[in-house]
């Protein structure tokens, strides 16, 4: 092929207003030691894909972009996810002729990322116009190659089909070097300028003016990790996901209306935390300690959303249509709306921070250059050990700590009760991380019962929950409604004292039947397992 490109692209990529790039600028200038004018040119792009979006389905990018007389094509596919706004895609580049693309020779991986689409099944579906100014840094590196880093400001527009948008974003690309000469330079630019990471592409950008959709949503999935794996491989495929995964679902906890957008967010913030505590006894706190405190600031904003977000929607939800007064639910409800609204206000406030930039920024680079490993690699490090061989000790902590603080469940309050679904949620967060050491019917019927044991104890925090949350209303009423939201709290804080009664015979039912199992990493000896997530 002529003029041809295949390479791993490897950039950080800033969300930015237009008033943000001059302090960019500033920012690299002071980093890379320059004083020379930032080169400028205008690029015009046009993105290719089938009537139906396949493509975009394939999480493939198509595009011929012109600079001057110089066309050039490239084909992006997904690489690996290194979490955050830190993109790691193959990338094909070559020089066409024409405004044609050429796809009769594509190299075998090209071909493999687009699939069985046909050359006349494409066309251009979106145009992307920039303004471009850009830099190069160079950094010398004594411990291994010099890094040679391009910096980008980008203002552009986007026309998709009868829409188009502004944008203005920031990035850094390594041409040259390893990551963590990369992130040496990348975290002085960002401490300087800490712009929020960004996930979102030019063409993503597109898709969501050509498709007018809003915001989406985006679950993470669960860890199914294999007995060879071991935990320093296991952390490399969790923290990656799970990172990505909080700023895939940032711009639907800003906008507000789809209550999975904070709940999402919130499950890969917990599965962080999680992690630090089923691996903790392998990891060194002094290279995790900040992880466990920005987590647990994360995770605390983002609960008062969640927790107004399940009550008005599932709380008053249960109770609507079971003769309670209607006006009087109405009056709680509206009461809540503003509740959450409130608290939905301080998660904006949150993920515009700076904290949270400079977290983010913190946790891409961290996964970037396995920053829980210390280097140069030891191979005695505990974290080298294949799971098969740690797994069984690691379930078995939360498991004694459990039964510990169950002992005489039924005899135990709300706040025993509650105390005790904390360690229940703990060992079930361990068990979802190792269970596929474990294959087999012992790994199953004890995940059944611990699942049905922790629905119970669920429906437990819920009623607590929906006695708490009704209080707060109830104790906060202006003069105007006071009587009204004392009415509804009473019918429903007595709904849910009903159920709490109902409750407990089934949860004592369940408990028993729990611990006579054997838990299964003692049933036999840990297996292969499989890999991949579910």
């Amino acid at each position: 092929m002529t003029a041809e490109q295949a390479s791993r692209e490897f950039e950080l990529k800033f969300s930015a207003e237009p008033k943000d790039l001059q302090r960019f600028k500033k920012a690299v200038n002071a980093a890379g030691k320059n004083r020379r004018q930032w080169p400028k040119k205008t690029l015009v792009s046009r993105y290719f894909d089938t009537e139906d979006l396949r493509l975009r389905a394939l999480g493939v990018s198509m595009r011929l972009r012109s600079n001057g007389g110089k066309v050039v094509q490239t084909i992006k596919a997904r690489a690996g996810n290194s979490g955050g706004g830190l993109m790691d895609r193959h990338e094909w580049e070559r020089d066409v002729a024409g405004d044609e693309l050429v796809l009769s020779d594509l190299p075998i991986g090209a071909r493999r990322a687009i699939g069985a689409i046909r050359d006349d099944e494409l066309g251009v579906v979106m145009e992307v116009h920039i303004e471009r100014q850009s830099m190069i840094i160079r950094r010398a590196n004594p411990l291994g190659p010099d890094a040679v880093i391009e910096a980008v400001l980008d203002e552009g527009r986007i026309v998709a089909g009868d829409n188009q948008d502004t944008f203005a974003e920031c990035e850094l690309e390594l041409i040259e070097g390893d990551p963590n000469a990369f992130f040496t330079v990348a975290s002085e630019i960002h401490n300087a300028c800490p712009l929020p990471m960004s996930a979102l592409t030019k063409a993503g950008r597109g898709y969501r003016l050509l498709t007018g959709e809003g915001p989406k949503t985006y679950r993470v999935p669960k860890f199914q990790l294999s007995g060879e794996q071991t935990i320093h491989t296991a952390l490399a495929e969790i923290y990656p996901v799970c990172i990505a995964n909080i700023v895939e679902n940032e711009e639907a906890c800003l906008d507000g209306t789809d209550p999975e957008g904070v709940h999402q967010m919130r499950v890969s913030v917990r599965r962080l935390r999680t992690s630090l505590k089923v691996f903790g006894d392998y990891l060194d706190p002094a290279r995790t300690a900040w992880m466990e405190d920005d987590l647990k600031w994360l995770g605390n904003a983002l609960g008062p959303a969640r927790d107004w977000d399940v009550y008005i929607a599932e709380m008053l939800g249960n109770v609507s249509g079971y003769g309670i007064d209607e006006d009087a639910l109405a009056i709680l409800r509206n009461a809540a709306e503003k509740r959450r609204a409130e608290a939905y206000e301080h998660v904006r406030k949150t993920l515009t921070s700076r904290r949270y930039a400079k977290m983010m920024f913190h946790l891409t680079a961290f996964v970037a250059v396995e920053g829980w490993l210390s280097m140069p690699i030891n191979p005695a490090d505990p974290l080298l050990q294949p799971l098969d061989r740690c797994a069984a000790e690691i379930l078995s902590k939360p498991h004694r700590k459990l039964l510990k603080q169950a002992k005489n469940l039924e005899d135990q309050d709300m706040e025993a009760r509650h105390e005790v679904r904390i360690r229940l949620k703990k060992l079930r967060y361990a068990v979802d991380f190792l269970r596929g050491v474990y294959a087999g019917k012992a790994t199953t019927a004890y995940v059944k019962s611990l699942q049905s044991l922790q629905d119970q104890f669920g429906h437990l925090n819920d009623v607590a929950q929906a006695m708490r949350m009704t209080g707060e209303l109830t104790d906060n009423g202006n003069e105007a409604n006071t009587r009204d939201l004392a009415l509804a709290g009473g019918l429903v804080q007595g709904w849910y004292a009903r159920a709490l009664k109902q409750t407990a015979p089934e949860l004592l039912k369940d408990w028993k039947k729990f611990k006579k199992l054997q838990p299964f990493w003692l049933a036999r000896p840990a297996s292969g397992g499989t890999k991949g997530g579910s």
